[in-house]
């Protein structure tokens, strides 16, 4: 998951590969995508408290959402990246680890599960990545300075670096590599130096290389040491020179360097190559001409565990799913958890490009669960102005529900930011829950919702420290309930009714 600018969400970065649908997955890995690219939501988005006075349709749960049952999910995965190597990543034993988990969960519950296949590019940067200003300048070294960026291409070079709106010029949105005029004056065969600016490290990576830069380093100031995070790139092709995101120390050593006419050494080593990858998928009968879906990304980021991104949303599902099995609907319920989001969300748009169009008129919707136990967080109901009508009936119900229930929310508009997407595009209805990354909340949040202003809303989001404990699992129980009982409102036709 990882983010242009301005990021309306903080540095929740998730800049996710949107392919035209009718091209399939395989494209994505070939050519630049043709729709609005995922990872950030519209400039022109709004985020507001919510006043629906929806009333609230009845339905009885046939039980509770268990916080105990969550802790013992977000401890098996955290168990399978301990195990290995700390990772869950996609294409890593970790996730593969982490799927074999959630089929035995959802057969145990009674469910049919499959794991549908795809391929995609995998990516790893090798250890004894490097920045080093010559001349007995500063030094920095992966991961606590810099991380190369999803898709980055390996190199090792010696060149001066040229700045291009750094430090952030005045106005703040434009002189900062995001145009190709802001390349004009750029010197060929130089590092291109740039903060964090209004457009996609994949467009601005382009205009670099058309510019003759060598390099591209993205610095963000806000970032101290160890807290460097790892934009995605989208797909690798096209990307031809080593591409890193860095903290503001590094950024301001290699503008010092530019100005004094020092020569930087960068050494990255990456590999990417084609891995065949499984996404989950669970159902409770088969399918009927009316399906509800409900489903989270299981795939961690390349630098932590990812228990709150997104084991929490995968521990939902799958108390979700506990939870409803052997209820009798009329409808089938389906659960999925993704792989390839932390990518460029891979696996929701290969399972999607794949649905004839009967299969897809079937779902009556598709309800998205990502990053539900953020520490310090807000409820943020999905609200897209893309989104398919019928959307906003899900969206009011949920936000409804949490203010019956204490809690309130916030709208947002999520765009493209996770795996909601491609339903959407599809024309699918759609819905879900997310309580915030990187942004810093803001004192009428903190009042509304409790917790810290001025601090982040995961302090951990894609860094090591995402782990088990840092997971707020009251939060996760309570939207995990709101969902299951829109799922159910759902599949009897009560809240969307066709």
């Amino acid at each position: 998951m990882d983010l242009p600018e301005p990021m309306r969400r903080g540095a929740r970065a998730f800049v996710i590969a949107v392919c035209v649908l009718a091209l399939g997955l395989a494209a994505c890995g070939q050519s630049t995508p043709s729709l609005p690219m995922a990872g950030s939501v519209s400039p022109s988005a709004s985020v507001a408290p919510i006043g629906t006075g929806t009333p609230l349709p009845q339905v009885d749960l046939p039980g509770e959402i268990s916080a105990d049952a969550i802790r013992q999910h977000l401890d098996a995965l955290q168990q399978a990246a301990d195990d290995n190597d700390g990772l869950r990543t996609v294409g890593t034993p970790g996730y593969d680890a982490s799927v074999e988990y959630a089929i035995r969960q959802f057969q145990s519950f009674g469910y049919h599960v499959t794991t549908p296949t795809f391929r995609m590019p995998t990516f790893q940067e090798l250890p004894g990545s490097s920045v080093e200003v010559l001349g007995g300048g500063a030094s920095f070294a992966a991961p606590d300075d810099f991380h190369a960026m999803i898709f980055s291409a390996s190199g090792t070079l010696t060149a001066p670096v040229a700045t291009v709106g750094y430090p952030n010029s005045a106005g703040g949105e434009g002189n900062r590599g995001c145009s190709q005029e802001d390349w004009a004056a750029f010197p060929r065969g130089a590092i291109a130096l740039t903060p964090s600016g209004p457009c996609y490290r994949r467009d601005e990576t382009l205009l670099a290389q058309e510019a003759g830069a060598v390099a591209l380093v993205v610095a963000y100031p806000e970032w101290k040491v160890g807290q460097a995070r790892r934009p995605t790139l989208i797909q690798p092709g096209q990307i031809q020179v080593p591409v890193l995101s860095a903290i503001g120390a590094v950024g301001d050593a290699l503008a010092a360097a530019a100005e004094a006419g020092d020569e930087v050494r960068i050494h990255v080593q990456t590999v990417i190559q084609e891995a065949t990858v499984r996404n989950v998928i669970a159902e409770s009968q088969e399918t009927a001409d009316r399906v509800v879906m409900v489903g989270a990304h299981l795939d961690s980021v390349h630098d932590g565990p990812g228990i709150n991104d997104n084991g929490s949303g995968s521990a939902a599902v799958l108390e979700v799913a506990r939870l409803l099995a052997g209820s009798e609907q009329a409808a089938t319920l389906r659960f999925a958890l993704w792989a390839g989001e932390e990518l460029g969300l891979y696996g929701s748009g290969a399972y999607v490009q794949g649905l004839s169009g009967t299969e897809r008129q079937a779902i009556a919707a598709y309800l998205n669960l990502d990053m539900l136990g953020s520490p310090n967080g807000v409820p943020f109901v999905y609200r897209d102005s893309a989104s398919a009508s019928g959307s906003n009936t899900i969206a009011s119900y949920l936000a409804a529900w949490l203010e019956a229930n204490g809690e309130g929310a916030e709208f947002e508009d999520l765009g493209g930011s996770s795996d909601h997407y491609f339903f959407a595009q599809a024309g699918i209805r759609t819905g879900g829950i997310f309580s915030g990354a990187t942004e810093i909340k803001t004192s009428a949040q903190a009042s509304a919702y409790g917790g810290q202003r001025g601090e982040p809303m995961d302090a951990c989001y894609h860094l090591n420290c995402d782990t088990a404990d840092n997971v707020d699992i009251d939060h996760v129980v309570l939207y995990a309930t709101d969902v299951a009982g829109a799922v159910l409102l759902i599949a009897r036709g009560d809240l969307l009714p066709d």
